[in-house]
């Protein structure tokens, strides 16, 4: 690809990746509420793992699906399928069709991420992989910065409105981004081989499990403290919502939480992909984040406070926890991949429905004896299960 047309792939992913991520923000913290309604507090659980089963399956087809049809076809087809499935959500009135829709914008969002991801590996290059993530996190990040508020004030007055400004909001990537990459050469990097075979998404996993203590051990680990990642953003995306609606809290407050605890995406990602990039390495803040993460879940836990700047400090917290480990296992996991990798990336990919899966499940089941503050004492306890994975990691530098 020349580098002019490297630019305008590079700048229409960037595009695109702001206004689908925006659509995203702006439904996530609105979804458990608008659930529970049609299904009740303790189905909600099944819901969002039947939405994670519908993203794995469809995320596993993707490296055939690139490699056979393009990124390109590929991608609209997703991104269109979203903006309908956002306009069912709205216009909607049947809860079964409303799941329905929900199971379908779930699964498909995460899918329109993955191609995000494989364009932008076949545009970076290992010395500047922690900058070119780190920016990209930040352009992201910046839309579920400014989602949030708008979505609690929307929430005020209906949750269907939320998903009424997604649609809008998924309009930019169809009507400008879209048209952009269609510009741009096409990607259909086939699967890596192996073995005269594709290498496929479980055929991926089964090679990383086998090469978890040699060869393939640090990407084992990196994918690992992912689902870790994941799981802590599955558990609180789904219940904080939740547990600060029971503790008084209205919808415009939560927004303006919401807010202030997304802004470390925004002020530290590119800081610190640059850094990892030139003088650090990755290894020591994936430890710290995941010990911030920690301590933050633990005063989830302990915290019963009324007070909008106590949940505002805790939140912030957990955020500054998350960004490290965030945009270090991207810049690490990426120094290890190109594009040609679309079986790993798709099982990066993975972690997020994965712990959409495991998360809810396991809280569902654990709510009928347990208070909801107990689950993020275990979320802690969890995430710390994860230091030994970040201190086996061979640093970048």
């Amino acid at each position: 690809m020349s580098a002019a047309r490297n630019r305008q792939t590079f700048h229409m992913i960037h595009v695109a990746g702001f206004f689908f991520a925006a659509n995203m923000a702006l439904a996530a913290y609105v979804s458990s509420s608008f659930l529970v309604p049609l299904v009740g507090a303790r189905a909600i659980g099944i819901v969002y793992a039947a939405a994670a089963l519908a993203a794995l399956l469809l995320i596993n087809s993707m490296p055939q699906a690139i490699a056979t049809l393009g990124a390109q076809r590929v991608t609209a087809l997703l991104v269109v399928g979203s903006y309908g499935s956002l306009l069912t959500l709205y216009g909607s009135g049947t809860p079964a069709l409303s799941v329905l829709a929900f199971i379908i914008y779930y699964a498909l969002g995460i899918s329109v991420m993955y191609c995000f991801d494989v364009y932008l590996e076949e545009l970076s290059v290992n010395e500047r992989t922690g900058r070119i993530r780190g920016f990209y996190l930040t352009v992201t990040n910046t839309a579920w910065l400014l989602s949030p508020y708008l979505a609690g004030v929307l929430a005020a007055y209906s949750i269907n409105l939320v998903y009424l400004l997604a649609a809008v909001a998924v309009s930019p990537a169809v009507l400008i981004a879209l048209p952009g990459l269609s510009r741009a050469p096409d990607i259909r990097v086939p699967a890596r081989q192996q073995g005269g075979r594709a290498f496929s998404v479980p055929r991926a996993l089964m090679t990383l499990v086998r090469g978890r203590k040699s060869r393939y051990k640090n990407i084992y680990n990196a994918l690992v403290l992912d689902l870790m990642l994941n799981i802590f953003y599955a558990t609180t995306v789904v219940f904080i919502p939740l547990y600060l609606l029971a503790l008084g809290f209205g919808w415009a407050q939560l927004g303006l939480i919401f807010t202030v605890m997304l802004t470390p995406f925004v002020l530290f990602q590119y800081g610190l992909g640059r850094l990892a990039d030139r003088y650090t390495g990755e290894q020591e803040f994936m430890v710290a984040g995941i010990l911030i993460m920690a301590a933050s879940a633990f005063l989830m836990w302990w915290s019963v406070s009324q007070n909008l700047y106590v949940w505002m400090g805790i939140l912030f917290l957990s955020r500054i926890g998350a960004c490290f480990l965030e945009v270090m296992k991207e810049s690490y996991l990426f120094k290890h991949l190109d594009s040609g990798d679309t079986a790993i990336i798709a099982l990066s990919r993975n972690a997020m429905p994965l712990s959409y899966v495991l998360a809810p499940a396991a809280a569902s089941m654990l709510l009928i004896t347990l208070p909801l503050p107990a689950l993020f004492l275990i979320l802690g306890a969890v995430l710390l299960m994860g230091l030994p994975f970040a201190l086996s990691l061979t640093d970048t530098r």
